[in-house]
């Protein structure tokens, strides 16, 4: 889910309704929204369309919780990097994609250059992850700062910023 830079999208309150119950539900029926926000069935499909053409929308997710799942370790890794050129950044990024415990990888700026999301099911699983990042990328990775998560207070909701 790459954020897309560019034009400002124009959206108004009709939209902002729309966002508002997706974002309480995503799994919302189109006859629940059309009823929540007294707007027609039509509208609301028309709407959701172009909100999902004009990549306001970028995707549809269910929220897990990683503890039920046998994961009760989730922890943001901060790497800063040396000076990596393009092609090793490209490694990195794919070999971060593509590990099944890394579940969020994000590039920064500022003082660390990725920030990642690790799921385990104990340390030993996690220092294993760190350990398989550290060992393949020393050439890359400067310092990597450990911040376990205790637990979520907010996720993703956006809706307050839309201004209509």
């Amino acid at each position: 889910m790459e954020i897309q830079f560019g034009e400002k999208a124009k959206l108004d309150a009709k939209d902002k309704k729309i966002l508002e119950q997706l974002q309480k539900n995503a799994r919302s029926s189109i006859a629940d929204i059309s009823r929540t926000t007294k707007l027609p069935r039509d509208v609301v499909v028309y709407r959701i369309k172009k909100l999902e053409q004009s990549k306001v929308i970028r995707a549809h997710h269910t929220l897990l919780n990683p503890i039920k799942l046998g994961y009760p370790l989730y922890v943001y890794v901060l790497f800063a990097c040396y000076n990596i050129k393009p092609e090793e950044e490209t490694k990195f990024i794919e070999f971060l994609k593509s590990h099944q415990n890394i579940i969020y990888v994000a590039k920064n700026s500022g003082k660390y250059d990725f920030t990642i999301g690790v799921c385990a099911k104990d340390y030993r699983e996690f220092n294993d992850v760190i350990r398989a990042i550290r060992q393949k990328f020393t050439d890359v990775i400067k310092d990597i700062e450990v911040l376990p998560t205790i637990q979520e207070y907010k996720y993703d909701w956006m809706i307050d910023l839309i201004k209509t």
